[in-house]
């Protein structure tokens, strides 16, 4: 039972509406027209533009009822997201990146600005929660 319908909303839609996000977060690793250069960049750009090639070639089969086309095309698209992610370190438990929690950043501010900094973020975390009360 091959239910086309769904595989067309999965083409037309879903996958359609990956494509942009995929090359937009690529661009903003780019620094937003600063000279910053991310090395993993340019395998992430290829890997979007494979998965946006075989999203077409998906629409095409689906178009054709082609079963054989459309699951390469899927495998395709699904081997070039797993590029897009293992380049991009977006391997997190959510599907994303790993997002550092407060006390990693506060951490790793530390390191970086000394002391004083780390002292006056406390003291204002201590004046909201007093303002709070």
């Amino acid at each position: 039972n091959e239910d086309w319908e769904a595989v067309r909303n999965f083409a037309t839609v879903v996958a359609d509406d990956t494509i942009l996000p995929l090359k937009l977060y690529v661009s903003s690793l780019g620094g937003g027209g600063t000279n910053v250069k991310v090395g993993f960049a340019k395998n992430m750009t290829t890997a979007a533009k494979q998965f946006e090639k075989n999203q077409a070639l998906l629409v095409k089969a689906v178009d054709k009822k082609d079963g054989a086309k459309s699951s390469a095309a899927l495998e395709q698209m699904a081997e070039a997201l797993l590029t897009y992610r293992t380049e991009g370190r977006l391997l997190g438990p959510d599907g994303g990146g790993d997002i550092p929690s407060v006390d990693e950043i506060r951490r790793s501010t530390k390191r970086f600005r000394g002391e004083a900094f780390e002292a006056k973020i406390k003291e204002r975390d201590a004046r909201v929660a007093a303002a709070q009360q």
